[in-house]
């Protein structure tokens, strides 16, 4: 079940527009600025009205898809509302979404038998607080396995360009990094970083453009296809020459909004105000965030020591052992019900006696069932708002441990190569083994080919696990010269996996938001990739938001959770120290008086 089949009123009003061209100037879709106060009034007089009908807490919450942001939603939920009854409604026989991990029984080149993990989704996670202070709850801290920033795994990532593997610079960088790298014609056109704060402001009609586009007009195209398109390979899976610069270059942009130049807008703050601190450019809403998770999220100091000294962690048994975790805590509360093959049909806002809610019905065709709820928050997505990439991965494991040409965390391919060099069209290949230490009980080498994404755009049929493999096989054969037979794999299509924040993202997510408040006043809430940002991290920290702004009376309010992209506040300058973790540490000084220590993450 898809949002837009529920709410076809809303989506009248929003437009879908077509991926643009890195070299099309967008449409010019003005913003209508928001009035704050009259925001205000409308929201004191709902809840106002509400309280005449409503009980001081939601006595039933619907949560629709059980993935990580609906599991991570209930857990957070339940703690707000330990009273309310609520029910997280799965289509699959499993929960989890796109995190699936599993081990594979295999015989290492000694002959000793073993087993390897593989991960058929995402496979690590970077310190994160919401994220962290999750894992710290769930017991799982001892079952962490650390990346540490001093390892290869961290160190060493490369970039295929144009037949070779090139290491990218890990910090601190020196001036032989950079000229090694720059003897491949990788960095051809990073000499107009140095001009771009000479370069002229964009036109303030202007209101989105690619990726593509902005670098092209603020540094050198040659830079975004052979250098940043690999990036966004590794984490949209997506085109430059189609993703928003305005979302996922937000800082960039904003900076050339307020000084000019991105680069030469950066300096000048530091100049200006960074005095004897680095500062940072934000939005409002995210430095709010920021300090509430300061004040509400503890960490045990060797935890928050551990992941400050690492570049990523995971667990012993996988990430998916934090979905289980996560499972076995929901279900533990007793107030929360999980229903898996359960798929949703329809929902519709209610409106009974001036007692708001959601209609919805769920379950098989021919065997559906009709409950009214209180609240529903809803992780399903919306392919108005945003296309989707189709990805493969196609995990590789070979009994020899000495295959990989270098050790570190693998490479990404940009699109800027030959095409003769990966008409598989592949994304990048992880090197698990060098990666991610302490999950495998075999040695050997164990890598990940992904493949697809944008470049699959439009493909009526998709490779087979047999096809998989063997493209999977000829990409690693040509980039690293491994001819060896693996002795276990998984070939693992991801159908529509990853949202793609194309041009004009922003408009399209505020329309939307304005319309679902306007219908559902509040009583639907959504969270996910799709809306949030596409990483794991992403959607615990947006689950966490989500169930903090219920809190007390906020469930009775107009928000439909996108509180973000409806807030026109204009970024602002702040200490770069308030947007990272620290940790609490009670200290004795002369005043007597807590404060905060050095404990930042």
């Amino acid at each position: 079940m898809r949002l837009q089949n529920v709410s076809q009123k809303t989506l009248k009003t929003v437009a879908a527009r077509p991926a643009l061209a890195s070299h099309t100037p967008s449409p010019l879709h003005p913003h209508r600025p928001l009035l704050a106060s009259s925001q205000r009034l409308l929201l004191r007089s709902t809840a106002q009205c509400a309280v005449r009908y409503q009980s001081s807490y939601p006595e039933r919450i619907a949560i629709l898809g059980g993935g990580i942001a609906g599991l991570a939603s209930a857990h957070f939920i339940a703690k707000e509302f330990p009273q309310t009854k609520v029910v997280v409604f799965e289509a699959g026989k499993d929960t989890g979404g796109w995190i699936k991990s599993r081990r594979v029984d295999v015989v290492d080149a000694e002959g000793k038998k073993g087993n390897v993990l593989f991960e058929l989704g995402p496979r690590t996670l970077r310190n994160a607080t919401v994220t962290a202070g999750l894992v710290q709850e769930l017991g799982l801290v001892d079952d962490i396995t650390y990346t540490r920033r001093s390892e290869p795994g961290a160190k060493n990532r490369f970039i295929y360009y144009p037949d070779q593997l090139n290491r990218l610079p890990a910090p601190p960088p020196t001036f032989a990094d950079f000229f090694t790298l720059w003897r491949t014609g990788i960095l051809k056109g990073i000499f107009g970083a140095i001009t771009e704060p000479l370069r002229p402001k964009r036109p303030d009609s202007l209101t989105d453009e690619t990726i593509g586009s902005w670098l092209a007009r603020r540094v050198d195209k040659r830079i975004a296809d052979n250098l940043v398109s690999a990036v966004f390979h590794g984490i949209y899976a997506g085109d430059i020459n189609q993703l928003s610069a305005k979302t996922l270059f937000g800082p960039a942009w904003e900076l050339e909004a307020r000084f000019g130049s991105a680069i030469g807008g950066w300096f000048r703050m530091q100049n200006e105000y960074g005095q004897s601190q680095p500062v940072a450019f934000v939005h409002p809403h995210d430095r709010e965030v920021a300090k509430a998770m300061n004040e509400e999220i503890d960490l045990e100091l060797d935890f928050a020591k551990n992941l400050k000294d690492s570049a990523m962690f995971s667990f012993r048994n996988g990430l998916q052992q934090m979905v289980r975790a996560l499972v076995d805590a929901v279900e533990a509360k007793g107030n929360i019900e999980i229903r898996t093959e359960s798929p949703i049909q329809t929902f519709k806002p209610l409106n009974e006696n001036g007692k708001l809610g959601v209609e919805v019905v769920s379950g098989t065709e021919g065997s559906t069932s009709t409950e009214s709820f209180d609240l529903a928050i809803s992780t399903l997505k919306n392919d108005e708002i945003t296309p989707f990439a189709t990805v493969m991965t196609v995990n590789l494991y070979f009994p020899n441990p000495n295959l990989l040409p270098h050790e570190g965390f693998g490479y990404l391919i940009p699109q800027g190569i030959p095409f003769e060099q990966n008409p598989e069209r592949a994304l990048g290949v992880i090197w698990d083994s060098s990666a991610v230490k302490g999950q495998d009980t075999a040695s050997g080498t164990k890598l990940t080919v992904m493949m697809g994404g944008h470049w699959w755009d439009g493909w009526k049929g998709f490779p087979t696990e047999e096809e998989g493999l063997e493209m999977a096989r000829s990409v690693i054969k040509r980039h690293l010269n491994i001819t060896d037979e693996p002795t276990a794999h998984i070939a693992n299509l991801s159908r529509d996996c990853i949202p793609q924040y194309t041009i004009g993202y922003d408009e399209r997510l505020k329309q939307f938001a304005q319309g679902m408040s306007n219908e559902f006043k509040g009583r639907l809430r959504v969270v996910g990739a799709q809306f949030n940002g596409v990483s794991v991290n992403d959607i615990i920290a947006a689950s966490w938001q989500v169930a903090r702004s219920l809190r007390g009376e906020g469930w009775k309010g107009r928000s439909c959770g996108l509180d973000r992209i409806m807030d026109e506040r204009e970024w602002v300058i702040v200490p770069a120290k308030e947007m990272a973790y620290v940790k609490k540490e009670v200290r004795v000084g002369d005043s007597g008086m807590g404060r905060r220590g050095d404990g930042g993450v």
